[in-house]
């Protein structure tokens, strides 16, 4: 085999490869009540690129609504990752959590 043909072929095999490789998941941080008074759901604000760099988000997340419902938050290591809980003064207890993307409900 000729070395410009080699080269060809490791060409095309890592093309191939870059391609069809699963693309790495994507993270986002969710808050949801999970009792008292019904609200929708919350989106964090950022996309990350792993759980660890999430945990930050829940931080986040944990903080702006503690602050905005006038209540108390916490983060604590759960099965890897970072999850929150906030309980507020109108009697609201949210979950704050990572989720990948593929872990998301389709609609």
């Amino acid at each position: 085999m000729s070395s410009e043909l080699a080269e060809l072929t490791d060409l095309l095999e890592t093309t191939l490869t870059d391609t069809l490789a699963p693309a790495p998941d994507v993270y986002v941080v969710v808050a949801e009540v999970i009792h008292g008074a019904p609200a929708a759901p919350r989106l964090g604000g950022h996309l990350y690129c792993s759980a660890e760099c999430a945990e930050r988000g829940v931080r986040e997340l944990v903080s702006d609504l503690a602050e905005e419902e006038g209540g108390s938050g916490l983060v604590l290591p759960h099965k890897g990752r970072a999850i929150g809980c906030v309980v507020t003064r109108g009697g609201r207890m949210w979950s704050v959590q990572i989720l990948a993307r593929s872990e998301l409900p389709t609609v």
